[in-house]
């Protein structure tokens, strides 16, 4: 079958030439159109719910919320893991699914369940679907730049909310755009409690009288001279859009009328504008700002949806009244400079392999074929990857990259073989055979032995495609488009090269006047091309002017096009390039046969040097040290064997490769009790002081979360997008490490815990996954809090003993680090005011914590309408148990007369997996050993400390049912290690296999398999 392809290309050259032209242009188009993103798409599959619950603790939240919803959803089909975490009004629940189920059919799995699990929850709490993508869909940051007249961040806001956000957001490929900072416009009811006491007007009939302001009726239609008017009633507040009118409506709003006197708001309480509560801000180089985050759909081209976004973005500023969009962290930057690499990489691989062929043939021709063969393949490697589905990113261009090699050597060997033939063949004038017959004997010589050398190439990367989880998503690209690469080379090696060589390999029939036209031609297209293409980057690159790369390409060309035509096939052992290879590779060669022993000595040795590189000299030499001693005989005294044991201590065990992504994250960790205000504070300083860090280009900073069910972020977490400036521009010697050490340097501020070194995308990875801020982290599960807490606190002293850790990065999980005012009511005293706990509990909810009633409409624009005790009456802890209530019997009393006040501690946030209740123990290691290694050994520590008795010091005591478990990212590496173990040995066999049935000979087979180890 083989032959026949192959003798088919060599008769109908032409035909395949123009097959091979259509196949390259239609990878030219798949080029195009797979997506493009700096590395691949490693985020979970998962589904992420989100229910808001305002004004609830934690606690409320995961007895009522989030627990329920959780052991509901550990049914869904597919569902590995359900992840909770319930914090101060919203309760977030993940779902992760097994990689091989439909995102979309997991949703909607998730969906149905949700229907179900509703009837558990509390009234009016519904729970919600995140947005259709994944952690890593958060493609674009952006903030608002106010005029040069100025503007107020609740005006910012606004227009972020009601003109921005809808806009990009019905852009094509963006799943939502979050908002983040500034200030909520709202209508504040500030009300006076004496003033209640005076009119004898219960909280709750205010409340029910502001609902009954805001409505709105629609009375069909009355028809009248033959025509039908639409008959409605308006009371909206704000429908005039005219915020002034809103707040006198508001004032007026009747609550009851006493002896034919309407009571009005006005009466009680005063009426403003301000802004609503709020859990997030942001800041953007020491100023708070508005902003927003552009999220990307899940299965979606990100260099697209970022060039749609910006595009949007040009089209509506000039209607945003002065306002510019400031793109801050944007990834496509990222993807072009990612890409660029590659790109650049590919295209000097190329040239380079053409310039070598060039130099030892010395055939123009020769080199083109290869040369050509390589990009053919390379497009032809696209098509695959489109309708595989693979992306266009750092691992799968690395694939083709690291496949160049492998690619050049078919088209070589086919090449070069029908080149010797063909000299042979010149040579023997008395020869009958036709040039096809020659090149198709030449082709099929070499033939078996390509496909030979492909099927072991492919069979070598099998093990990637064993993997799972995030392994298999990162390094499965990069299998794929080698895979397709070496296929491709394969291909043209065998069908296109043999073609060329009919068309192109034969010897000139020269005429200056020919020769003269081709150099021209040849001269103008590359001239051509290097104005239009590659010459001005060429340019910058030499520091020369344009023009004069422009006349070189020209110059080049036109001594390639003269040559062309009057080049003739020489035999190799002609080529003084190639002679000289030969001679000096024959003399290694004489003496290497001469003497074996010492030959195959340094093989050996390297074998030795390889396996103690990868499991260290120590333990490969241990046994032969051991047989030295008995025979008297120390190896440390030899000169330079410890320091070769120093040198080559095994390769460290590290699971994430780090892509320089030109910017850091930065996320420490405040006291949970801080106050939204503080962390305000420390995160603006912080800015400040990183952004006077020369290599900074832009800071920033965020705390709480963006309106997103993709950031679960407490208010008091901060989240800093450190932007660097191109390293040509900083100090010499200033590595990245280096600065990511300054900036924890000048941002560690009393009550600030150092972070963790992550960058934007592997930090979204890093939390994803494990649902921590930190590469690596001790998780406990326990069942009580406040028993949690105590076991946190107990790991984390006992992993700052250990000695593969490092001691100051050690970060538990605070618990129990959250102040609480509690209310607890006093029935029978209620009772004997007419009130249940219910009745007090509102009160409570709605004097002190406010409540949302009615929204204004007004336009597009709709503000809540909050009621709430006086400001006064509220900000001393030591006042709120006097707050007058006006009860349902009449009676004004003190709330203390109702409730007992106390302060306690408890959860800022509470964090669960499948139910039970979890806390973390991030640390880092020091780096001593690898990753893998310190976390195996720190877990053995941890077991032998909770076997030790009781009254050791040592001794690490958990409560009855509570266990621990090492969680991060380098769990995929010990589930890769564990499948590997058992699939490469069998791929070493197939290799084997495939070797031997190629040379039918074991001695030979083993001799060429013996390179592979």
């Amino acid at each position: 079958m083989l032959n026949l392809l192959i003798r088919f290309c060599v008769k109908e050259p032409l035909l395949v030439t123009m097959l091979a032209l259509v196949m390259s242009v239609g990878g030219w188009f798949a080029f195009k159109a797979v997506p493009i993103d700096a590395i691949p798409n490693v985020g979970e599959n998962q589904v992420i719910v989100l229910t808001p619950w305002p004004g609830r603790s934690p606690k409320d939240i995961e007895d009522q919320v989030t627990y329920p919803l959780s052991v509901s959803l550990l049914a869904v089909p597919g569902a590995e893991s359900v992840r909770g975490k319930s914090m101060f009004g919203y309760s977030f629940v993940q779902v992760t699914f097994k990689d091989e189920i439909d995102f979309y059919w997991a949703r909607s799995r998730v969906s149905e369940q949700l229907g179900a699990a509703a009837a558990q929850l509390p009234d009016g709490v519904t729970p919600a679907l995140g947005p259709d993508a994944t952690g890593l869909g958060q493609v674009y940051y952006y903030t608002l730049l106010p005029p040069e007249r100025g503007m107020s961040l609740a005006d910012l806001r606004s227009m972020q909310d009601f003109v921005i956000k809808y806009e990009l957001q019905a852009v094509e490929g963006v799943s939502e755009v979050a908002s983040i900072g500034g200030y909520v416009r709202q209508y504040q009811i500030e009300v006076d409690p004496d003033k209640l006491r005076f009119h004898n007007i219960q909280l709750d009939s205010l409340a029910l009288a502001l609902k009954g302001s805001n409505l709105d009726v629609g009375a069909k239609t009355v028809e009248s001279t033959g025509m039908e008017y639409i008959v409605r009633g308006k009371g909206f507040l704000g429908s005039d859009g005219d915020t002034a009118k809103a707040i006198r409506d508001i004032e007026q709003s009747v609550i009851m009328q006493r002896d034919g006197v309407p009571v009005r708001v006005s009466d009680v309480a005063n009426v403003q504008l301000g802004p609503d509560f709020r859990r997030g801000a942001l800041d953007y180089n020491g100023a708070e700002a508005v902003g927003g985050v552009v999220v990307m759909r899940y299965g979606e081209n990100p260099r697209i949806v970022i060039d749609r976004v910006k595009a949007k973005i040009a089209q509506i500023e000039p209607a945003l009244k002065g306002v510019k969009l400031h793109g801050v962290y944007d990834r496509s930057g990222l993807i072009d400079e990612t890409m660029a690499t590659l790109t650049h990489s590919l295209r000097d691989e190329i040239i380079i392999t053409a310039v070598i062929i060039l130099l030892f043939l010395l055939h123009i021709r020769s080199s083109f074929i290869v040369a050509i063969c390589l990009p053919a393949a390379v497009l032809m490697s696209f098509i695959a990857m489109h309708f595989v589905g693979v992306g266009s990113n750092i691992m799968s261009l690395a694939g083709i990259a690291i496949a160049i090699g492998t690619m050049v050597d078919m088209g070589i060997i086919v090449s070069e073989n029908v080149y010797q033939h063909l000299v042979d063949w010149e040579a023997d004038r008395e020869s009958t055979r036709e040039r096809s017959d020659v090149i198709y004997e030449a082709t099929i010589e070499v033939a078996p032995a390509v496909v030979t050398a492909v099927a072991t190439t492919i069979i070598s990367f099998l093990p990637v495609f064993f993997l799972t989880g995030r392994d298999y998503r990162l390094f499965s690209p990069l299998a794929y488009t080698k895979t397709f690469a070496i296929a491709a080379a394969m291909i043209t090696a065998v069908t296109i090269v043999p073609a060329l060589c009919r068309l192109m390999l034969r010897s000139a029939d020269y005429r200056k006047r020919t020769a003269l036209i081709a150099g021209i031609m040849l001269a103008g297209l590359l001239a051509a091309m290097s104005h239009f293409l590659w010459g001005s980057e060429l340019a910058k690159y030499l520091n020369v002017p344009h023009w004069v790369v422009t006349l070189s390409a020209a110059a080049v060309g036109f001594v390639f096009g003269w040559q062309l035509l009057r080049e003739r096939i020489r035999p190799i052992e002609d080529i003084p390039s190639s002679r000289f290879v030969r001679w000096v590779y024959a003399a290694r060669l004489r003496q290497a046969l001469n003497h074996k022993v010492f030959a195959l000595s340094f093989p050996a040795l390297l074998l030795v040097l390889g396996v103690g590189a990868f499991v260290g000299l120590p333990t490969v030499l241990r046994p032969v040290e051991k047989a030295a001693s008995v025979l008297g005989t120390y190896l440390n005294s030899l000169p330079g064997y410890v320091d070769a044991k120093h040198t080559f201590k095994g390769l460290q065990s590290d699971d994430w490769i780090a892509l320089d992504e030109g910017s850091w994250f930065y996320m420490p960790t405040l006291y949970p009790a801080a106050s939204f205000s503080q962390a305000m504070q420390v995160l603006q300083t912080q800015d400040v002081l990183i952004g006077q860090i020369p290599e900074v280009k832009d800071v920033l900073g965020k705390i709480g979360r963006v309106e997103s069910a993709l950031d679960p972020a407490p208010a008091a977490m901060i989240e800093t997008y450190v932007m660097l400036k191109p390293e040509s521009e900083w100090r010499e010697g200033v590595t990245p490490r280096m600065v990511w050490d300054e900036i924890n340097r000048v941002a560690t501020l009393p009550g600030v815990t150092p972070a963790s070194a992550l960058q934007p995308i592997e930090g979204r990875v890093v939390m994803l996954q494990s649902g921590i801020k930190a590469p690596m982290a001790i998780r406990v599960y326990g069942d009580d809090l406040t028993a949690l807490a105590t076991a946190a606190m107990d790991v984390a002293a006992q992993l700052k003993k250990s000695s593969y850790v490092n001691a100051g990065t050690v970060n538990p999980d605070i618990v129990m680090g959250k102040p609480y005012i509690e209310f607890t009511v006093d029935r029978e005293a209620a009772s004997r005011y007419g009130m249940n706990a219910a009745m007090v509990n509102q009160v409570i909810e709605t004097a002190l914590g406010g409540m949302n009633l009615i929204k204004t409409v007004e336009g597009r624009e709709r503000y809540p309408v909050r009621l709430r005790y006086n400001r006064d009456l509220r900000e001393r802890i030591d006042q709120l148990s006097r707050l007058p209530v006006v009860t349902h019997s009449g009676a004004t009393v003190p709330l203390e007369e109702l409730a007992e006040l106390k302060t306690t501690w408890g959860p800022g946030a509470i964090n669960s997996e499948n139910g039970r209740l979890v806390a973390h123990v991030a640390f880092m290691t020091n780096g001593a050993v690898g990753d893998l290694e310190s976390v195996s050994a720190i877990e053995t520590e941890l077991r032998d400390a909770q076997a030790l008795p009781a009254s050791d010091s040592n001794h690490l005591g958990l409560p009855t049912g509570y266990s621990l478990e090492a969680v991060g990212s380098f769990r995929n590496q010990i589930e890769a290690n564990l499948r590997l173990m058992w699939i490469i040995p069998f791929v070493i066999l197939v290799n084997l296999l495939l070797i031997y049935l190629e040379f039918r000979n074991l001695a030979i087979s083993l001799a060429v398999f013996s390179g592979i180890p």
